[in-house]
């Protein structure tokens, strides 16, 4: 008789719940954006201002167009990610205008690096340019070192906000079926590079 590895199957029923709580934050803000009016939205959301309201409405859209036909590591919809980093942020960050700004900026932040939007579709969109300016720090550029990167996003509190997020998104292994060493290796990365950036934040607060 052949006994089933408890510890495979402890993570394939972990995979299961993550890949169901993934799905059913996706449709909870689906709804919220798609379906409620803007108060009633604001509130579930726990938005503080109006206008940062309207700029998540519209970069939940954009960002479900965009990401169209895109799949995640896990073979969900790609879209399952940015509203992840998004809720993240919700849930880790006081009720602010900031909080606001970087549940905006998860939206998009893959926006520029993976779609075909361009920052001038963004201006056009109507974003704010502190926005903007993070979503374009948030893009890595191709063959850019690791390092360099991460230096690079330091100069905007918000970018740093919005990164940590979503590297911590993407060292949760639980959403990865059959997880492989790079992917424990890249776990690791990404662990390691939120920990240097929320240093940071927590050692200068006081720019933008």
């Amino acid at each position: 008789m052949i006994l089933e590895n408890p510890r495979k199957l402890t993570h394939e029923m972990q995979y299961q719940k993550e890949t169901g709580r993934r799905l059913e934050k996706y449709c909870w803000m689906k709804n919220i954006v798609c379906n409620k009016s803007a108060a009633a939205g604001m509130k579930k959301m726990g938005f503080t201002e109006k206008r940062l309201y309207k700029q998540f409405q519209v970069a939940f859209y954009l960002a479900c167009s965009a990401h169209k036909g895109q799949c995640d590591k896990a073979g969900l919809d790609y879209i399952c990610h940015p509203v992840a980093v998004a809720l993240y942020i919700r849930e880790h960050r006081e009720p602010s205008k900031k909080r606001d700004r970087a549940m905006v900026t998860a939206m998009l932040h893959d926006t520029l690096e993976d779609t075909l939007v361009t920052e001038n579709a963004l201006k056009c969109f109507g974003f704010s340019k502190r926005i903007i300016r993070a979503v374009v720090l948030l893009s890595r550029k191709e063959g850019e070192d690791y390092e360099i990167y991460l230096d690079r996003l330091m100069i905007s509190r918000l970018a740093m906000i919005v990164k940590c997020a979503d590297m911590a998104d993407n060292e949760n292994l639980n959403r990865l079926e059959h997880p492989s060493q790079r992917d424990v290796n890249r776990s690791e990365l990404y662990r390691n590079g939120r920990l240097r950036l929320e240093r940071q934040l927590q050692r200068d607060t006081t720019f933008s």
